[in-house]
Formats: C-alpha cells, sequence, structure tokens
C-alpha cells in the first residue's frame, strides 16, 4: 500500500503596513523568501586561508543541511561559532539540572590520534551569568581514532558532566577544527536537553535547518534532543520549486503520522521609532527588521504564498481548526535575549486558512490583516507558519 504524502510549500513571507490610502510593502526581504546563505542562530567565527565553511546540502541528518568544516593545516582554528542560545521564552539555561549535550557528527579523511589541542575537532557548549562571567564549559572530543566515520554518530557528554551551578543568562556553542587538524567533518542535530525529563531551557535550530531570522518547533520537544517526529521530520528548505528567487519551505507529511502540530516561525521584529528612511509611498518596500512608524490601530496584512498538492478537501472541511495550515501571529513587549515569553496580553492569535476545496493548487496568496493593539508594550511582532495537528 502506497503511503501518500501531503505536501505544502511556502514562500514569500510578506507584511504590508495599510494606512488608511498608504500602503507600505514591509517585506522580509533577507529571510522571506528562505534566501539566507547562513543557518539561523549561527556564524562563521573563523575561516582562515585553507579552510571553508559551509551551510552544508551534501551531507545531513535531518533538515536538508547541516554545519561543514573541510580543511587541511591552517594558520588559527576553524570555526563555527553560534549566537546566543539563551532566548525567547528560554530567558536562561537553568542550574541545577543534569544537562545531556552534544550534536551528531560525521568525519571524512580527518587526522587520526591527535595529541594536541591544535590537532582535534570538537564541539564545545560555553555557558555565562547574567554579568556575562563565565559560568563553566563542556568539551566535546570528536572521534578521531579512525580517518572516517561510519556514517553519523552522536557526540555527548556524559550523565552527570554538565550541571550549572547558577543559570546561564548566554551560552555559546562552538563546532571548531584545530588549526592542525585536517579533513572533512560534518556536525547536525545538536543537543541540548535536561535528562530524566527536567527542563534545562530550550536550544534553537539544532537541526540548522532554516535561515537566519527564523526558529521552530517540531514534536516531541522542539527538537532539543535531536529529534524531531510526526511527519516533520522531513520538513526542509527546498530548491525544488519557489514562487520567487530559488527557495521555498516544504511540509511533507504523511497520512500516517501521528497527529501534533508544529510551525517555523520568524523571530520576534522590533518597530522601531521614528520615520522610515526606505519607506516609500505606494507599494514600496521596507524591510521588517527596520519598520517604524507603527501605532496603535494600525492595520498590517501578513501575506504568504502557498503551493501544495495531495490535499483531502473533505477531512479540511470537517476539521476546520486541526486539519488545517495558517498563521499564528504575536505582538511582544521586545526581543530580548533574556527577556522571556513577553508577549502582550491576548497574543499569539492561532488562524487558519480556508484552502481552495481540490486536492492540488498552485501558488497562491494568502494574507491575514491584524491591528495593532492599543497597548504602549506592544513593540515586536512574530508571525509563524503553523501546521496543526491533524494536517496530513
Amino acid at each position: 500500500m502506497r503511503n501518500f504524502h501531503k505536501t505544502a510549500f511556502w514562500a514569500l513571507f510578506t507584511v504590508l503596513m495599510l494606512l488608511g490610502a498608504t500602503a507600505l510593502q514591509a517585506q522580509i526581504n533577507s529571510i522571506g523568501g528562505f534566501e539566507g546563505d547562513l543557518p539561523s542562530y549561527w556564524t562563521k567565527g573563523s575561516e582562515p586561508a585553507g579552510a571553508t565553511l559551509t551551510w552544508a546540502r551534501d551531507e545531513y541528518r535531518s533538515m536538508g543541511r547541516s554545519l561543514k568544516i573541510s580543511k587541511e593545516a591552517t594558520s588559527e582554528a576553524a570555526a563555527w561559532v553560534s549566537e546566543n542560545m539563551v532566548d525567547f521564552w528560554s530567558p536562561q539555561h537553568l542550574a541545577n539540572v543534569d544537562i545531556k549535550l552534544g550534536a551528531w557528527v560525521k568525519t571524512e579523511n580527518v587526522n587520526t590520534n591527535p595529541t594536541t589541542d591544535d590537532e582535534r575537532w570538537w564541539i564545545s557548549y560555553t555557558f555565562y551569568d547574567e554579568n556575562g562571567d563565565m559560568i563553566g564549559e563542556t568539551k566535546l572530543p570528536i572521534d578521531q581514532s579512525v580517518a572516517s566515520s561510519s556514517g553519523w554518530v552522536a557526540d555527548t557528554n556524559g550523565v552527570g558532566e554538565t550541571i550549572l551551578p547558577k543559570d546561564a543568562w548566554k551560552t555559546i556553542i562552538k563546532f571548531v577544527g584545530g588549526k592542525d587538524a585536517t579533513g572533512t567533518v560534518w556536525a547536525d542535530d545538536f543537543i541540548h536537553v535536561g535528562r530524566g525529563g527536567a527542563w534545562a531551557g530550550q536550544d534553537w535550530n539544532t537541526a540548522v535547518g532554516v535561515p537566519t531570522g527564523w526558529i521552530y518547533w517540531f514534536p516531541p520537544i522542539g527538537g532539543n534532543d535531536g529529534r524531531i517526529s510526526n511527519g516533520f521530520e522531513n520538513t526542509v528548505v527546498t530548491d525544488e520549486t519557489a514562487h520567487s528567487g530559488l527557495y521555498s519551505l516544504k511540509f511533507d507529511l504523511p497520512f500516517d503520522r501521528e497527529p501534533h502540530d508544529a510551525f517555523v516561525g520568524t523571530k520576534r521584529f522590533l518597530f522601531t521609532d521614528g520615520a522610515s528612511s526606505n519607506r516609500v509611498e505606494g507599494l514600496g518596500e521596507n524591510d521588517i527588521t527596520t519598520l517604524s512608524g507603527v501605532k496603535a490601530g494600525d492595520v498590517l496584512r501578513i501575506k504568504v504564498w502557498v503551493k501544495a498538492k495531495n490535499l483531502v478537501p473533505d477531512s479540511a472541511a470537517a476539521y476546520p481548526v486541526t486539519w488545517a495550515i495558517g498563521f499564528t501571529y504575536g505582538f511582544f513587549k521586545g526581543n530580548g535575549n533574556n527577556d522571556g515569553f513577553n508577549n502582550v496580553s491576548g497574543y499569539p492569535v492561532d488562524t487558519q486558512f480556508k484552502l481552495p476545496a481540490v486536492t492540488e493548487f498552485d501558488w497562491t496568496p494568502f494574507y491575514l490583516d491584524i491591528t495593532v493593539p492599543d497597548d504602549p508594550e506592544a513593540r515586536a511582532l512574530a508571525v509563524r507558519l503553523h501546521v496543526y495537528a491533524r494536517f496530513t
């Protein structure tokens, strides 16, 4: 029996600000078409001559991407370095929890049996307190007993090895090839999870699958444990089709998946004060990351282009809330890493698209008009591309 998959592509997410007779196109130019060339929350910390850092598509464990370092002996270490992995609804990484840390790695033609740190490959997690002082570091050596691994291998710390004495307000992950380390290593599905079901705080873009400006939450627990399930393991930013540019976001959900909702969403973007230097009358473009002049009562139009196939219109009609896709939008009081889930009261709000009663449709725009609340603390906006629990 064939296991059909329902496929939905999302592309060119935009926001349109409607101000009476003036319409201002506020497109997320850097992220709205999924065209970004770096993974969200990650930077190329060091890429000396003789080393190449790639947001790779040739090898991956999930979501179609991994971090890759290929290098010969270099003048300094090569490193992918994360931004602060403490963010959003996880304003600290918590003390007194036995935290399992690590990543999945794959090696090819690396130098073996290193004797110095300069010859080693490793992954590290470094934790800092509210004053920026280092609490501690967990350094995980990547196996170099053989030149090439047999597939993907989990590289994790031991039980009881990482228990923070105080809350971390900043966590930085590094994936490093020492200056005299050689070969190629891929890293994917980073792990930060409390052992025994304890909550240690959220990590972000652990499968390095979405570009700068985006986050996701996938079952079973958001990706923190290096796992994605319920059909969302098939999610990928793809170049097989796009409304514009080269890329779109693809959900590929089997009909027999266990019900669970999930989302890929934007980070919280601040509304800046004052007149926008790049605003124009009519349908000019204005990057949402610098959207300004937003005030209570303004109407924002959120729009995304969607393409889908293998739909079940009868089920969508019978279960319009759970057999659905749509926007979840929210206004927030800020976007600082340690602000917590600082939502304006009454937000976020779940909404569902009314899909056409067909089994397949080509690129079609879906939009939602939302009103900026009359609340002086509404200073930021985040929008999720939400797949509801029964949608398959």
